[in-house]
């Protein structure tokens, strides 16, 4: 027992035990406890904030609120029922009856029967109304349920979160009897009886869960329980191990050699650490705070005293051991499951007579010193990368052929020989080549690279890219990790390949066309590595060790070339579509310059696509997406006729335009329509339809009919909505003279009408006459139909703006 918790219990026992005991007033015994409470709680606040680890600290509380509870128990059936004891347990589930209490956790009591709920006496009730008023007056969040062993058999079959719930009973006062009687049964009912069943249930929650968080831990605010390689992970495999090797310890999987020793040492240091960091954000908070966000980051690598001077430094120092710890359980636990679906699998024989037959051999096959079994790459012995080094990188290979995945015993023999990764290793002509076909295989490389970056051989191969490992990346729209990001923007490279979607046709016959896929994807791999070098821009730092890594795999030529500049202009393409003028011929021959010619423009095109789908899901547009194509159509174009015929064919196209929007327009309109196309931006007319530039002239033109009837010092406007029943939006054309905060004014008229902003596009005329198209909708995501909303949205406006007619 730990120093703190014995010396809670025996205060318990010699101070709070006696004083409840001599008094049966309510208020009084209350106040007695939350004495005991507020002095022991400060005690272990104090530990944690010394340093003491999550489960100490969470131990402590358990232990706390144990004593508070059975002292509850005995002083309130000594005066309820002094000569003949009240047969009923008090027990602890969940979380608390794993002996772990976070400081905002609640506590989960079940109160075990030995007849129905139906059934008991008043004598039993008072009992448990006295400990739950007792713990509900003294603050604690109790939930709690009264049931026989037979309701909670019952319970549990019926309900999957009941089932694992009652896994962690444990007593804390009471019959004891009457709780080994339940345990029993519950073994023999819930578990024994279809344990395959439970294992799949805890798999299937599992996959939802990851799904959920996409599968990774690498999140920029992740959740510290129910996120991949959280807390909840590691419940799920010790509920799995309780059914399939009736214990709860990992210390038996180490016994079996399923769980390495250095693996058991990770978990139990992971598991411990996130305990303490749940902790922490429960005690800042003052709540069950577990979403651990980019401002509580720094408050906890700060009450944590990381050393660094900045908060960014100690952010990325905090968050890096936490990834590594979240990432060890998420890995470990996987293949824990892993390996027990193995263990089902191989003994999932023939039912009655069948299974006296004699069971007909799996297939295997041999190869290279590694065994092929049911898709899985399995080790002919333990000395086979000693024999062969070179394995370490053919084994993946391997595993890309023929759509392998490494056997939990293979992964585990990979990093037993980490140390065989050497520099010879690493210049090794025939690991350079077997590294190069995998990268050249499009459609197929993101799911390998993840595969040796899981074992730790990917960051060993290329030190460049393991100086990315669990690396903050401080941007907020950097959803993910320096290493997570780089794999995710390969991920969206290779699903080009088998995307058939029509807006993705352009990217997708770029990649399929490309003649060196070696260059794209590797290029991709380095092209963040410059963020782990401490420099002022990371392009400078991601070419210089880009150049580097070209040296090492003797990259040479139009390749070398390629490469560098994708990795050094890999943010280029983005912020000249996102920050230029782009129907500036200037702008357009600058960024032409750089490209230098085709093949170098398409690539770039590609490879920004991936790294913004990359970033986080809200990174590509259709807005950015539509800046990207205009400047890669008219950079093209620029490079194939030049900077003259370039401005020629802009010119045609315009004048084509103004044709087709006169065809379609009244001659009323016509002197309208010369001065809307001498005055507005260039930049309005591109993609858009004569239909659409004849509705904006329409409107201009009344608008300035109404302009010239208003009185002095007010300003007129034109609303005009168009129906997109088809795209699931209203059109709404706002044209009126240019003014401070009339964007902000549109927008509140909108939003008091409860009307969403979808997109807006912002065009003012050279005489100030504005052109703002709004794309809106309703709060059911229709398009806005109705006369009265829209008429409302009008009188909305005139309220915000009075200096108007409407």
């Amino acid at each position: 027992m730990h120093p703190i918790t014995e010396s809670i219990t025996q205060e318990a026992e010699n101070v709070l035990l006696p004083a409840l005991k001599a008094t049966t007033e309510q208020t009084e015994r209350a106040s007695l406890i939350k004495s005991f409470i507020k002095k022991q709680d400060s005690r272990i606040r104090e530990v944690h904030d010394l340093g003491a680890g999550g489960l100490e600290v969470a131990g402590a509380r358990s232990v706390m609120v144990d004593n508070v509870i059975r002292t509850a128990f005995l002083t309130s059936q000594q005066h309820l029922s002094p000569q003949d004891p009240i047969k009923v347990a008090v027990t602890s589930v969940g979380g608390y009856g794993r002996g772990t209490l976070n400081p905002g956790s609640d506590i989960d009591l079940l109160f075990l029967l030995p007849v129905s709920s139906t059934k008991i006496s008043n004598l039993t009730k008072e009992l448990v109304q006295e400990i739950l008023y007792l713990l509900w007056d003294s603050g604690f969040k109790v939930g709690h349920s009264s049931r026989s062993i037979d309701e909670c058999i019952e319970e549990a079959k019926s309900e999957q979160q009941s089932k694992t719930a009652l896994m962690d009973t444990r007593l804390i006062a009471g019959d004891s009897a009457l709780v080994d009687d339940f345990i029993l049964r519950y073994q023999r009912d819930c578990i024994q009886k279809n344990p395959d069943a439970f294992f799949e249930l805890r798999r299937q929650d599992l996959r939802s869960r990851h799904r959920k968080y996409s599968h990774t831990v690498f999140l920029q605010e992740p959740h510290v329980k129910e996120s991949c390689g959280g807390l909840r992970d590691f419940h799920n495999i010790i509920w799995v191990e309780q059914v399939k090797r009736g214990t709860n310890h990992l210390e038996a999987l180490v016994k079996e050699r399923i769980l390495t020793k250095s693996a058991y040492k990770e978990l139990n240091a992971a598991y411990d650490f996130v305990h303490r960091v749940r902790n922490e954000l429960h005690y800042h908070t003052g709540s069950s705070t577990d979403i651990l966000t980019l401002r509580l980051q720094g408050i906890v690598a700060t009450n944590f005293q990381y050393p660094e001077k900045s908060i960014l430094r100690r952010c990325e120092s905090f968050m890096r051991d936490y990834y590594r710890h979240t990432r060890a359980i998420y890995h470990h636990t996987s293949s824990l499951m892993e390996i027990f679906q193995i263990e089902i699998n191989e003994n999932d024989g023939a039912k009655g007579w069948l299974k006296f037959l004699p069971k007909p051999k799996k297939k295997r096959i041999e190869l290279d010193g590694f065994i092929i079994r049911d898709g899985r790459i399995y080790p002919k012995n333990n000395d086979i990368f000693e024999d062969d080094p070179h394995r370490l990188m053919r084994v993946f290979q391997e595993c890309q052929l023929r759509n392998l995945t490494l056997a939990p015993q293979t992964r585990k023999l990979i990093k037993a020989n980490w140390p065989l990764i050497t520099a010879e290793f690493r210049n090794a002509k025939a690991n350079r080549e077997t590294f190069r076909a995998m990268l050249e295989r499009k459609g197929s490389v993101a799911e390998i690279l993840r595969m040796m970056h899981r074992v730790g051989v990917l960051g060993r191969w290329m030190p460049e890219f393991g100086a990315l490992d669990c690396l903050v990346q401080h941007e907020f729209f950097h959803r993910y990790t320096a290493d997570e990001h780089t794999l995710r923007c390969i991920e969206q490279l290779d699903a080009l390949i088998e995307d058939d979607r029509r807006e993705r046709a352009i990217y997708r016959k770029i990649l399929t066309d490309l003649e060196d896929p070696y260059a794209i994807y590797l290029a991709m791999i380095l092209h963040d590595t410059g963020r782990a070098e401490n420099v002022r821009e990371h392009t400078d730092g991601s070419a210089m060790l880009a150049a580097q890594v070209c040296s090492r795999f003797k990259i040479k030529g139009a390749r070398r070339s390629l490469l560098t500049f994708l990795v050094d202009h890999h943010l280029t393409y983005w912020r000249y579509a996102t920050s230029k003028n782009l129907e500036d011929p200037e702008v357009i021959e600058e960024f032409a310059g750089i490209m230098r010619d085709q093949e170098r423009l398409e690539a770039l095109l590609v490879f920004t696509y991936a790294d913004s789908n990359g970033t986080n899901e809200e990174a590509w547009s259709p807005w950015k997406e539509t800046l990207m194509l205009q400047l890669f159509r008219s950079t093209k174009d620029f490079l194939s006729s030049g900077k003259n015929q370039y401005k020629a064919d802009q010119a045609a196209e315009l004048k084509k335009l103004k044709k087709r929007t006169k065809n379609a327009l009244k001659e009323k309109y016509h002197k309208q329509l010369e001065i809307h196309f001498d005055t507005m931006p260039k930049g309005y007319f591109r993609y858009r339809a004569p239909e659409s530039l004849a509705i904006h002239i329409r409107a201009v033109r009344r608008y300035t009919k109404k302009a010239e009837k208003a009185l002095a010092g007010f300003h007129e406007s034109d609303l005009r909505w168009i129906n997109r029943d088809n795209r699931g939006y209203t059109e709404l054309v706002v044209t009126t003279m240019n003014r401070p905060l009339l964007l902000e004014k549109v927008a509140c008229a909108l939003a008091a009408s409860q009307i969403n902003v979808i997109a807006a596009d912002v065009y003012t005329s050279t005489s100030g006459i504005t052109c703002d198209i709004f794309h809106v909708c309703t709060e059911d995501q229709l398009a806005v139909t109705h006369a009265g909303t829209k008429k409302k949205s009008g009188r909305n406006l005139f309220e915000i703006d009075p200096k108007r007619y409407l």
